[in-house]
């Protein structure tokens, strides 16, 4: 009886344990359409954001391209306020680099320092 009662919890596991690997994969795949959806929609042939640059939670300056012109403007809660026209010539429409650092070394470096913070607690009592 009690091996049974084991082996309904495995099995039990495995279904509930799928249907979570099943979840992810239609929230990854209705979130790629949605997103596709928006960027299609929202885009315009006349305006198109350029870039955008987050100050605080509610203000942000983006450089934004309207009929062959390009703009800065401020964005706050309430208002959008134009900073001036900006030189297309002097944009940088290069991709940004992203630091590709190893898994390795990030964990390493916390190891050593909770290590640190572990053996300072250990001193003081």
């Amino acid at each position: 009886m009690l091996l049974v009662t084991i082996q309904n919890q495995y099995v039990q596991f495995v279904v509930v344990f799928l249907i979570f690997i099943l979840v992810l994969v239609i929230t990854y795949f209705t979130t790629r359409w949605i997103g596709s959806y928006q960027k299609k929609h929202m885009s315009g042939r006349n305006i198109q954001v350029v870039e955008s640059f987050r100050l605080s939670n509610n203000k942000v300056i983006e450089i934004v391209k309207v009929a062959g012109k390009s703009f800065l403007i401020a964005v706050c809660k309430d208002t959008v306020t134009l900073l001036g026209e900006i030189d297309e010539d002097k944009l940088d429409f290069s991709e940004p680099t992203v630091s590709q650092e190893a898994f390795g070394s990030v964990f390493s470096r916390f190891k050593v320092s909770n290590k640190e913070v572990s053996e300072d607690e250990d001193k003081e009592e």
